[in-house]
């Protein structure tokens, strides 16, 4: 039985399966069991129970299953376990011929996310009511997570990591990666600093975590700077040999300028997105899913990658004439030869730089170097 409502000391009670409808229900598919309490010195009496008879049996995993949701609840509250660890490890809890009767997967991890959120803070609508809990701003070691704030004119910058994070930043290859999913609303993006971790099985982990307002230059050199001088507080020498970008040229010439004997490298997956965007822009995208010849000429693009920096412009000059104009215009401008600037009478034509040469996104020699292709 379950409360519906008190007046007073005076209590009703009723069938957790009861239905508040008037539609008659002839399968008994409802249960219409009520009775009625009064409270006296803290204890129940019964005062009406004429309706007390149910119309189904006792269900024995009934309770079982509650608790188990109770400490489902607690779990989630009180631990940052994984949905699938806290429900595999409920799931043991009790005997097996009661477990077909807790929620399904998918509900049971809706009742974790719902129980998670109600402990986040609110959202900040502006910079100026942000306010991070001090049980956010260190890990669950103990260590300092939020490790600088900064201000650049009306810009805000967060540095998110931890001073043994810090030390694998030490003489590494950088793989740096901005993404706008995962951020609150004030922020623009959750710029990440990846490297490796492990020595010689060593995987590519996130170390550092940014939440930045703007993708200025300005604010990725002083993100740089930030780093430098957090490095320099925990004593470690930040020195990256090499930093792996996703085209984008304000970070581009930030790490150039901060770093300015660091190798900078474009993400070769990052390049493939880059291509495939304009094939989709340029209305070929079904063309390219159905027809095979077609596809593997646009593919030859991605190919060039492979090549020495000083082959690849040879190389795109005998691929592009098998290129529709938009997509070999589009290449040929950005990622090889650059615009054209002037032509001169004799043929002879000037051009400015490519805004990413093929010196910046060929990995013909990264696997010598022990550079990764890409951050991914």
């Amino acid at each position: 039985m379950i409360k519906n409502k008190n007046r007073n000391n005076k209590y009703y009670w009723e069938c957790e399966k009861r239905k508040h409808t008037k539609r008659h229900n002839s399968n008994n598919e409802y249960c219409n069991a009520r009775a009625v309490t009064i409270l006296v010195d803290g204890n129940h009496i019964v005062k009406d129970n004429s309706f007390l008879n149910h119309n189904h049996g006792p269900d024995p995993c009934r309770l079982l299953v509650k608790k188990n949701i109770k400490y489902i609840v607690s779990k989630a509250l009180s631990s940052r376990d994984k949905p699938s660890q806290i429900i595999q490890e409920a799931t043991s809890r009790i005997p097996v011929n009661s477990q077909p009767y807790m929620p399904s997967v998918e509900a049971t991890r809706k009742i974790i996310s719902r129980c998670r959120k109600h402990q986040k803070p609110p959202e900040p609508t502006s910079l100026s009511q942000i306010d991070i809990p001090l049980n956010l701003c260190k890990s669950f070691n103990g260590q300092t997570f939020l490790l600088k704030e900064s201000t650049i004119e009306s810009h805000k910058i967060y540095i998110f990591s931890t001073k043994d994070e810090i030390s694998k930043l030490v003489n590494a290859n950088y793989c740096t990666y901005g993404t706008f999913k995962t951020v609150p609303s004030i922020f623009l993006q959750m710029y990440t600093i990846h490297a490796p971790v492990g020595g010689n099985n060593s995987r590519i982990l996130p170390l550092v975590y940014v939440l930045m307002t703007s993708k200025q230059q300005c604010c990725y050199e002083r993100l740089f700077e930030d780093l430098i001088s957090i490095c320099d507080g925990f004593g470690f020498d930040v020195s990256p040999k090499c930093i792996i970008t996703d085209f984008e040229k304000a970070a581009i010439n930030a790490a150039f300028k901060v770093f300015s004997e660091c190798q900078q490298k474009g993400c070769f997956f990052h390049l493939g997105q880059n291509i495939w965007r304009k094939i989709q822009s340029s209305g070929l995208a079904t063309k390219y899913g159905e027809n095979e010849e077609f596809s593997l000429q646009l593919r030859c693009m991605w190919s060039l990658a492979f090549l020495h920096p000083s082959d690849i412009p040879n190389a795109f000059d005998q691929l592009k004439d098998s290129l529709p104009y938009d997509i070999q215009n589009y290449f040929e401008e950005n990622y090889v030869h650059g615009k054209i600037r002037r032509k001169f009478r004799n043929g002879i034509v000037s051009r400015y730089e490519p805004l990413f040469p093929p010196s910046f996104w060929s990995i013909h020699f990264n696997h010598e170097n022990n550079i990764p292709r890409t951050q991914n």
